[in-house]
């Protein structure tokens, strides 16, 4: 027998304690992955259903959203909460397309996977060409407006199941509306009261544990319920879900055609765009509060390819969910095998349940499905977004305006246009104030005003870049300084990152100006390469040496230096006469946020 020594057991026990934490971790782990999945995965049976009813397709393709793509992004992404699937909003854009391009009723599902299929690749092209930062364009107001028109749409679109009428879908409001008053008379009370009790299952599981599958519920009890009283054999029967196929997701062939390609790619594109925005938007979110680092472009190719690959299985177009994304938060997913769980828990799930689900009620659905959209209603949001400003409480109103009156394609597409709008003009205001004097050598920065110029010297700072959408408004406050009498201009740009070469002429242009009237302009606090792309510049021949500083290490060093220059020169020209050297701070100003230079 080997002889075993004192140091190789000491060894053994040691590894065997340092082993213990990580197994307690991996089994912690998969704890949380296996009671996260699942939870999200009988979420999302119902789910899967409810969202097919808003398209307008059979209930397969929204519980095949529910597997496909949900394990295919899993599969790819480095999240461990986002999860990807048929969304509210992804079904309802998907609906408003369906009706606008699909000719006749067998048309709709070929539609809807040539829709998933362009907005795939889309998805997957800005995810490898690392466009994952553009969704920050799209404002909150306008993903608000959006999320708020799509409610109450989807609210709307409901109220003929609950009421158990056969009324036409319409992906507008006023249509809607119009659709359904003639026939609000007709209203079965059997539908009311299948949800009603939806509603109040919905209500007691809410209050529990938002871990309760509180729709699951709802549709067992309301579709055995119908059926013990025979309301689904009656001449007259309610209004049922009908036959869902309990197999494997069959694999697909999306109708490719350059015609049919053409007549959907602009669309294809704006839910593209939508699912884009809402994921990076849900995904953010959710890692700050897990105080995890978040891979745009990771995610945006993750859900590209779960849809590209769901067009070929049968698929409707999916989405980041945040309902089922926040449920992983909440129940301690911590990998992204999470999603794999959850959709291997709705195959289970429907591949054993597939054949009752045909007695599932649409009055239960339609139930399901109010009840999410007012969850989606966030009226905080709303209110504070409004209130910020006018322009955000204008962007918010008119997209959801937007989104109740025009397809929704259009819809998107304004919403996006106005984000840029607003981006443009704000990008176009003119960052620059007026450095004043509070003590001798203590400054502080305050708006320029008609007073400034009025002294010798005038101190300017600039933030942001100067580019030749803020070249007229620099421009006039430049010459109403000039105009005011002022002998010397110091313009601090250690905040500004770039100059384009129209901005650059206009400072050259008032440069060459301002010295024929005896004045001189002088830039410091420049960034290496900021004065190196200067100092070869028109605008540095005309500046000369003297007045393009570098900053140094030193605080403030390179102001120093200007206003050294700048104060020798005017000391030894013509006297000043009642013209202060620095403008004098207001004595209310030292208020404690000044700084000594």
């Amino acid at each position: 027998m080997a002889e075993i020594s004192p140091s190789s057991v000491a060894g053994a026990s040691a590894a065997s304690a340092e082993g213990r934490p990580a197994d307690r971790g991996r089994a912690a782990a998969l704890r949380g992955d296996l009671l996260a999945g699942v939870t999200s995965g009988i979420l999302a049976v119902p789910q899967g259903i409810a969202f097919a009813l808003i398209a307008h397709v059979p209930p397969e393709h929204g519980l095949y959203a529910m597997i496909v793509p949900t394990i295919v992004a899993a599969l790819i992404r480095s999240s461990p909460f986002l999860v990807t699937g048929a969304t509210n909003t992804s079904a309802l854009v998907i609906g408003a397309l369906v009706a606008a391009f699909a000719a006749g009723p067998g048309e709709a599902v070929p539609m809807m996977l040539l829709i998933t299929l362009l907005m795939g690749l889309i998805q997957v092209s800005a995810g490898a060409l690392k466009l994952g930062a553009f969704g920050r364009y799209v404002s909150q107001a306008v993903l608000v407006g959006f999320t708020l028109g799509a409610a109450t749409l989807i609210f709307t679109d409901q109220v003929r199941n609950v009421l158990g009428l056969s009324v036409e879908s319409s992906p507008r409001l006023l249509k809607s509306v119009e659709n359904l008053l003639p026939q609000v008379g007709d209203a079965d009370g059997r539908a009311l009261a299948i949800a009603a009790v939806t509603w109040g299952v919905l209500w007691a599981c809410s209050r529990i544990s938002p871990a309760v599958p509180g729709a699951m519920i709802a549709i067992v009890v309301t579709g055995a319920g119908a059926w013990m009283l025979g309301w689904e054999d009656a001449p007259a029967a309610v209004q049922v879900v009908g036959d869902v196929p309990g197999s494997l997701p069959r694999p697909t062939l999306p109708p490719l055609s350059v015609d049919r390609v053409a007549s959907v790619v602009a669309a294809s594109f704006a839910i593209a765009l939508l699912g884009m925005v809402e994921a990076i938007s849900i995904g953010k979110a959710l890692s700050a509060r897990a105080q995890s680092r978040f891979y745009a472009n990771q995610e945006l190719f993750a859900k590209g390819a779960g849809n590209v690959v769901g067009a070929f299985f049968g698929c409707m177009p999916s989405s980041a969910s945040w309902i089922r994304s926040a449920i992983h938060l909440r129940m301690g997913a911590q990998t992204r095998w999470v999603g794999v769980i959850s959709g291997l828990t709705v195959l289970a799930v429907m591949l054993v349940f597939a054949p009752a689900a045909r007695y599932v009620p649409r009055a239960c659905l339609g139930a399901i499905i109010m009840w999410t959209a007012v969850l989606m209603i966030d009226l905080q949001a709303a209110r504070y977004v409004s209130r910020w400003s006018r322009a955000d409480a204008v962007v918010l109103v008119v997209t959801y305006a937007s989104t109740l009156v025009f397809q929704i394609q259009y819809a998107i597409y304004l919403g996006v246009v106005l984000s840029l709008l607003m981006l443009v003009r704000r990008i176009g205001e003119l960052q620059m104030v007026e450095m004043v004097e509070v003590a001798p050598r203590l400054y502080r920065e305050i708006d320029i005003d008609e007073q400034t110029g009025r002294s010798a010297l005038v101190l300017l700072a600039l933030e942001g870049d100067l580019f030749f959408g803020v070249v007229e408004e620099l421009e006039e406050h430049l010459s109403r300084i000039a105009a005011n009498g002022a002998r010397a201009i110091v313009i601090r740009m250690k905040r500004a990152h770039a100059i384009d070469a129209t901005a650059a002429e206009s400072l050259a242009n008032f440069a060459t100006h301002f010295r024929g009237r005896g004045g001189r302009l002088m830039l410091c606090g420049l960034k290496a390469e900021l004065h190196a792309q200067i100092a070869v510049s028109h605008l540095g021949e005309v500046l000369g040496r003297d007045n393009v500083l570098l900053t140094d290490n030193r605080h403030l060093g390179s102001l120093r230096r200007a206003i050294h220059k700048a104060r020798r020169e005017i000391l030894s020209g013509a006297p000043l006469g009642d013209r202060p050297l620095f403008r004098r701070a207001a004595d209310h100003l030292d208020d404690g946020s000044s700084y000594s230079i």
